[in-house]
């Protein structure tokens, strides 16, 4: 009988989730509760060990906790019970629950319980946090009431008479850790739906904390007794519901209770909820920025908790009265500090001095004190007054300015300014980005949050740092004169992106003149703005796509840039929009690239003609140096002459310790094919391998091969010309993953190497471990491959760029591609656009000169596209 009712339970949840799919189930979630509640009350009345327990004057009450005890069940949450007795616990009770829980565990259902007395559920509620907020979700489901009653009602006056205060503090302390665990949801590209910062858990402690202090019963009771506004029960009805939609369809997805919104899932998840592409947006990108908007709102509830639970607090809160504290005077009239909070003294006055909108922040930022509440519902009930005059007012220019200076990442001015409107009052044109999803693994947060993120890592730079790295970028601020130019386009260089037809940063760039303009800007610092926007993303490509080691690449970033004042700013606003965007726009070997950039940039842009000149002497005091700190074995004057047939790319760029180390291999190279060193680089988990061998086509090719063969992604590549048919390539390379066997490793690929060399048929047997299709996530536009050969880039060499899919093999098939077609690979770049890569090769015909024949360029891009993997996006599976 028992496991009949299981069974219509399972039943009448597959056809509750049907209707949910079909948007037919408004009250999901109370259905969902309720359908449990039918199915314990008909077990405890059809259980014959309830019925012993009854005749033998045993009471017991069956009590829902947790999610279930909020009626708050989504598709695949769990079930948390607890059986409750009064004074102790009859042997009858594990039979009990054997009845209740068996047969939901044959269908594999998750559920969890609990069978305590009510001194033992009041004793661990105090030692326990996670008990203690699940007896406050605690509801009654079926048995003896009065002592599910008796419990309720002594845990709520021992709470209020004796464990309120230390209850509160536990409040906090679990909100900041699991925040700490789960990151704030609102920047994040897979937000967790419940725990991190702007998830469920937020709202659930607002509850907690609610019950702590008041009567409340229901969501309504919170805007009843004036812990939200009216306006702000109606935003959190609507984000609740949205987010809880979100994560039953992801239950609904994995078959499992997941509340991490996986990259891979938000396509499926979109389309489940009905979101369609329109307008140049996937439908993925618009209900992602629904979410954060959502979850925004969650987050914000967050810091109105926090502000609750550090105000004074009267023995009983009563319906919403009004407050009164002493307050404190700051430097602003009409802005006072209560309860470590910052207040307008009247709400009056701020119609009358609508500057005050903006002063509020400055002091915030200023004093690094939040706004309280109230504030924000002020300054978001009057954020109509900044209107075009209001815009246009210097004084308003001039504190929008102060707050830009003032926001930090652990005290986020801007990002309040946002929430309340106040931004977008001052901007209108940022309203176009807010929220808005760029749906890619390259880009960790929304538009808005990266740009607002942007300035703060800018203004990070402000400080010395222990980091050696930024104690670099301080420097470079410092010598920034007209540092808000720099802050301005860090929050405005992404502006464009709102239309996705336009190339955003040319859009941008339009957009940011009218803003700057409008506020007032001289002209000189109108065109900074502009340049430094429409040329935001020109280091980071040239740095990552170009060969550092040629001159010429530093002389065309000059030209570019023309002054060095405009060089640290777009080198700090590269930096800060990099880090920003996340770590497959930032890492090492990226910092590297950019800071060399700098470097050598500047150096031509302080020297202009006397470069050349310098970078002569640069050489020559190489030369005598490596000269007078020869080993025995070399002769002065073979050296000298080995010296002289070396490029003078090379003896510009490489360090005197590393030529000294290739002068080695190249002494002991002897009749051998090549010689080898594998270093490790400074605080890095990049390997260097320098290889001196004789100068013959396709050895990167095979190179490649023998590295593809053996795991080891090629992330950067030089190579050099010594004369006497000898060259020297150096790799950058991710070392092997079996770190203990990582010489076995060397030396397994060093023999395949030299086969590879003697057998040109060797590496044949890798065609086919290349994959033929890149299988691309659902829904997911795909960007054709793409081949790009340029003859103008550089002086000596052809530059070949292909724009594909990552792919296992990538670098072998496309150099061996080259190879067969009789082009040389001198020097390799490879970098990320997004969520394509581009590799850069610097190749030369077999005879050393450049390739500019017509149809020999065609032929080679078409041979490149024909051995790249074909693009075909994942289909989704059916259910």
């Amino acid at each position: 009988m028992v496991q009949d009712e299981a069974g219509i339970l399972i039943q009448k949840r597959k056809k509750l989730v049907k209707r949910l799919l079909d948007n037919r189930a408004p009250g999901f979630l109370n259905t969902s509760a309720e359908l449990f509640d039918d199915y314990f009350c008909g077990v405890f009345k059809k259980s014959s060990t309830a019925l012993k327990m009854t005749d033998a004057g045993i009471p017991v009450a069956l009590v829902a906790l947790g999610g279930y005890g909020r009626r708050e069940q989504c598709v695949h949450s769990d079930i948390d019970l607890l059986v409750l007795f009064e004074n102790s616990i009859p042997e009858m009770a594990d039979q009990f629950i054997r009845d209740l829980l068996y047969p939901l565990w044959d269908y594999r259902l998750e559920t969890g319980y609990a069978v305590r007395t009510i001194k033992e559920s009041l004793l661990m509620s105090w030692k326990h946090f996670d008990i203690l907020t699940t007896l406050i979700d605690a509801r009654f489901i079926c048995g003896d009431f009065n002592i599910y009653f008796l419990l309720m009602k002594t845990f709520m006056k021992q709470l209020s008479e004796k464990h309120l205060q230390n209850s509160l503090g536990c409040l906090i302390a679990y909100g900041e850790k699991r925040h700490s665990v789960f990151g704030d949801s609102t920047y994040l590209l897979e937000p967790n739906l419940k725990s991190g910062l702007g998830g469920l858990r937020d709202y659930h402690s607002l509850m907690w904390y609610a019950r702590m202090v008041s009567d409340v019963k229901i969501r309504k009771d919170l805007e009843y007794y004036g812990f939200l506004s009216c306006e702000e029960f109606q935003t959190l009805e609507s984000s609740l519901s949205f987010i809880w939609n979100t994560r039953n369809m992801l239950h609904y997805i994995t078959g499992r209770k997941c509340d991490q919104l996986h990259f891979e899932l938000q396509i499926e998840v979109a389309k489940l909820i009905g979101f369609k592409a329109e307008t140049g947006h996937q439908g993925v990108e618009t209900f992602m920025g629904e979410l954060h908007s959502k979850m925004e709102f969650l987050k914000q509830i967050n810091q109105l908790l926090r502000e609750y639970i550090l105000q004074p607090r009267p023995n009983k809160i009563k319906k919403a009265k009004k407050r009164t504290t002493l307050s404190k005077s700051t430097k602003v009239s009409g802005i006072v500090i209560r309860r470590q909070m910052l207040e307008f003294s009247s709400m009056e006055l701020v119609p009358r001095h609508p500057g005050l909108l903006l002063k509020i922040f400055v002091e915030s930022g200023r004093l690094k004190k939040p706004l309280s509440i109230d504030a924000r519902r002020i300054v978001n009930e009057f954020s109509y007054l900044v209107n075009d005059s209001f815009r246009r007012d210097t004084s308003n220019v001039k504190a929008f300015e102060k707050i830009l200076s003032y926001s930090l990442w652990k005290f986020n001015v801007l990002n309040v300014m946002l929430a309340t409107g106040v931004l977008e009052g001052l901007i209108p044109e940022f309203s176009s980005i807010v929220n808005k999803i760029q749906y890619n693994q390259y880009h960790l947060f929304p538009v808005d949050k990266h740009s607002i993120r942007s300035v703060q890592v800018v203004n990070g730079f402000k400080k010395k740092d222990s980091d050696k790295k930024f104690s670099f970028y301080s420097i470079v601020y410092k010598g920034i004169r007209n540092k808000k130019v720099l802050l301005f386009a860090a929050l405005l260089h992404d502006i464009g992106k709102a239309e996705p037809s336009s190339e955003h940063s040319e859009k941008g760039a339009e957009i940011a003149r009218t803003i700057v303009a409008r506020a007032g800007y001289k002209s000189s610092e109108i065109e900074d703005v502009v340049f430094l926007i429409k040329n935001h993303l020109f280091l980071a490509k040239t740095a990552t796509r170009r060969d550092l080691s040629d001159e010429e690449t530093a002389v065309f970033c000059a030209d570019r840039i023309g002054r060095v004042g405009r060089l640290r700013m777009l080198y700090l606003l590269t930096v800060a929009d990099s880090i920003a965007t996340g770590p497959k726009a930032w890492n090492q070997w990226t910092e590297s690239l950019l800071r060399d950039l700098f470097l050598k940039t500047m150096n031509v842009l302080k020297n202009s003609e006397l470069a050349t000149r310098k970078a002569s002497k640069s050489i020559k005091k190489k030369k005598d140096q490596i000269i007078n700190l020869r080993k025995k074995e070399w002769d002065k004057v073979k050296l000298k002459k080995e010296l002289d047939s070396m490029s003078h790319r090379y003896l510009l760029y490489v360090p005197v310790p590393e030529i000294m180390g290739h002068l080695a291999l190249y002494k002991n190279l002897g009749e051998k094919a090549f010689l080898w060193k594998i270093t490790k680089e400074d605080n890095s988990e990049i390997r260097r391998v320098s290889i001196c061998g004789r100068d013959k086509p396709g050895f990167y090719s095979k190179l490649a091969g023998v590295f593809f063969l053996n795991r080891l992604d090629i992330v950067g590549s030089q190579a050099y010309s010594w004369g006497n048919n000898t060259a020297l390539d150096i790799f950058n390379v991710t070392p092997p993953m079996d770190r203990i066997f990582e010489n076995e490793k060397w030396e397994k690929a060093e023999k395949e190497l030299q086969n590879a060399i003697e057998d040109d048929q060797f590496l044949e047997r890798l065609h086919g471990k290349i994959p033929k299709k890149i299988l691309l996530a659902p829904g997911q536009i795909p960007r054709p491959n793409r081949v790009k050969i340029d003859n103008e880039i550089s002086r000596f060499f052809t530059v070949i760029e292909v724009f594909t899919y990552d792919f296992p093999g990538l670098l072998f098939t496309i150099t061996n591609t080259l190879y067969r077609k009789g082009v040389d690979v001198r020097v390799a770049m490879v970098a990320t656009k997004v969520d394509q890569v581009v590799d850069v090769f610097y190749v030369n015909s077999v005879d050393d000169e450049k390739i500019d024949n017509p149809s020999y360029v065609e032929d080679i891009k078409n041979a490149i596209l024909q051995n790249l993997p074909e693009l075909e996006v994942k289909k989704e599976e059916s259910k």
